[in-house]
């Protein structure tokens, strides 16, 4: 694969890195909209739970979300290098600095969420059954860690299809697990919404188990090596240097959504519901986005680790485009079949009506926002992460959250008005940051000389 990503059609190898991440997307899609699928005939307050308590978990995984970039890209310019030392060596330091982070976070998640969810000010009805989902994915974050590791160092690699086998056996496992724990089918106790907390966990834990297994016999791009698990200064430093605005982004982009939650939830339980069926739609409707972004960030990061920077710019530019023309069609079927994609989850007419609205608004703004996350992979498999970091906090805190309060409470559109503001930021952070790659400072790489020969691969 590498030889393809520095030599081969541009567009033919974007697709051939992206459709295993685009399958592996709508099979975390599934996720969610499996849990909504069965919450939702338990009742409106058992299927906003998870909605309510999701922001402040991905709150939580960002951090590991951020890390991970930095191991793909660190890991995508060893390859395009050709060091096979530098490719394991930071791989084992990527993992190892993850699952430590991923213990910390799982302990402050569990104790911090009955404070988070009331300073959010969660409905009462849905507060405790949010408390219990909060805590029980809290407790899994270092198996779920452990899939974020797997999959951005073998990504960095150019290897998207073992963890599209992964997450499909892992999908497959939740949907067998949900309806089982959720209404106690068999012999085991009816658990609802922490039921279906358990069922997440156990199945990423399956995931993050053999994902481990093969980074350890060394059967992929990557190999765990022992002497390089223990933490080393020098090599955290440069995880730290690249992923701490990655981090922050997320981190930012996540503590927004907490508080952008709280406006939704500040309408009741109808318009969380909504949103919530809406998130997921618009998440299942996002494969094209990350699998695009995921191979811009492995073909622009192995072209610049092999000093390949016209070809660098080529990639970036016509994966671009590509990630927004697909997107303009999802949007416009998004829209046309609005009102049977709600019905497939609830029958609530309230919710509904409510649900077709947002899609009907929010919708359009997806390429935009296709835009802004395409533009953001360029920067990160460059290794330059401060000006997405920079835009992607200006785009959800000075436009998203400040524009959704003040349409929907101070000018009292109610709802309308939040559509309106989320919408808002994406048409302009999309632009705002494709304008900034056009300077083009991005174009430099990041590792220095091989240490040792990379042996390609197909």
């Amino acid at each position: 694969m590498r030889e393809r990503i520095l030599e081969g059609p541009i567009l033919r190898t974007m697709l051939v890195l992206a459709w295993p991440v685009m399958v592996s997307n709508a099979l975390q899609a599934l996720y969610n909209l499996i849990d909504a699928f069965w919450l939702g005939k338990v009742s409106t307050e058992a299927l906003s739970a998870p909605t309510v308590a999701w922001p402040v978990i991905f709150t939580f995984m960002s951090l590991g979300i951020g890390f991970q970039v930095a191991g793909s890209a660190i890991v995508a310019q060893h390859t395009g290098a050709g060091d096979r030392k530098g490719v394991d060596r930071a791989g084992s330091q990527v993992f190892s600095f993850l699952f430590l982070l991923s213990a910390a976070l799982g302990l402050l998640g569990w104790g911090a969420a009955p404070w988070v969810l009331r300073w959010m000010g969660t409905p009462p009805d849905i507060y405790p059954l949010a408390v219990s989902y909060l805590r029980i994915v809290s407790l899994g974050f270092p198996l779920m860690y452990g899939t974020f590791a797997f999959t951005g160092l073998l990504m960095g690699a150019g290897d998207t299809r073992t963890p599209m086998y992964l997450m499909g056996a892992s999908v497959i496992a939740n949907a067998v697990l949900d309806p089982f724990l959720i209404f106690g089918w068999g012999p085991l106790p009816e658990l609802g919404v922490a039921g279906a907390a358990l069922a997440t966990v156990s199945s990423r834990g399956v995931a993050a188990c053999v994902g481990i297994w093969l980074l350890s016999t060394g059967r992929v791009g990557v190999r765990l090596r022992l002497r390089w698990l223990l933490p080393r200064w020098r090599e955290i430093s440069r995880i730290l240097r690249v992923g701490t605005p990655n981090a922050v982004d997320h981190m930012a982009t996540s503590l927004g959504f907490v508080v952008l939650m709280g406006l939704v939830a500040g309408f009741g339980t109808v318009v969380v519901a909504a949103y919530g069926i809406g998130q997921r739609i618009i998440h299942f409707l996002n494969v094209a986005i990350w699998g695009a972004t995921t191979a811009l960030l492995t073909m622009v990061g192995q072209n610049l680790g092999a000093g390949q920077f016209d070809r660098a710019e080529k990639i970036a530019y016509r994966g671009i485009r590509s990630t927004v023309g697909v997107l303009l069609f999802v949007s416009v079927a998004a829209f046309l079949l609005r009102e049977p994609l709600y019905r497939l989850f609830i029958v609530d007419p309230r919710v509904i009506a409510e649900g077709k609205r947002f899609l009907g608004i929010f919708g359009f703004s997806v390429p935009f926002f296709g835009l802004f996350a395409a533009t953001s992979s360029v920067f990160r498999g460059a290794g330059h992460t401060v000006p997405p970091m920079v835009f992607s906090v200006v785009r959800l805190w000075g436009l998203r959250i400040f524009s959704s309060w003040a349409l929907g409470y101070a000018a009292g559109l109610g709802p309308l008005g939040l559509w309106i503001g989320m919408s808002l930021s994406n048409y302009l952070g999309g632009l705002g940051l494709y304008l900034w790659l056009k300077r083009g400072t991005w174009k430099r790489r990041l590792v220095g000389e091989p240490e040792g020969a990379l042996v390609a691969s197909d």
